[in-house]
């Protein structure tokens, strides 16, 4: 299982449109890591590739697929959609003073809950695509 959490901090609650939902807002990026060649695309990945190899994952190729901002609530998961066909899922669990667990849903890979909080990522393998890893990278959004 690959798991790695770079830093946590405080993550604001979003007010929900309906009442008493609480939501947090997630950038999620889907990235396919690999070794066939050293491509790092965009450049904004060579942090996630040291942090990789600090962790002895020996992936030499990282390539953003997407990247999206999800208003992740309490009653009805976020669906994204992954290139290999399936669809991770993120529901929000609790809010404890500023940080929020999400629990990360993705078919063939254990369902886990994470912390996340305004600094810092979270990675989930999200399975196999094209002879490479999918990963989740789960983090606040930026803007």
């Amino acid at each position: 299982m690959l798991l790695a959490v770079l830093g946590l901090g405080v993550l604001v609650p979003l007010v929900g449109l309906a009442q008493d939902e609480q939501k947090v807002s997630v950038q999620v990026e889907v990235v396919l890591a690999s070794r066939k060649g050293a491509e790092v695309e965009p450049p904004e990945l060579a942090k996630m590739k040291e942090q990789f190899q600090k962790q002895n994952f020996n992936f030499t190729s990282f390539k953003r697929l997407s990247n999206e901002k999800l208003d992740v609530g309490a009653k009805k998961a976020s669906e994204v959609k992954l290139p290999n066909g399936s669809n991770a899922s993120l529901l929000l669990v609790g809010m404890k003073d500023g940080i929020a667990t999400v629990r990360v849903a993705i078919p063939r890979q254990p369902t886990l809950d994470v912390e996340l909080g305004r600094h810092g990522a979270v990675y989930q393998k999200a399975g196999k695509h094209v002879g490479g890893e999918l990963i989740l990278v789960l983090s606040p959004p930026s803007n």
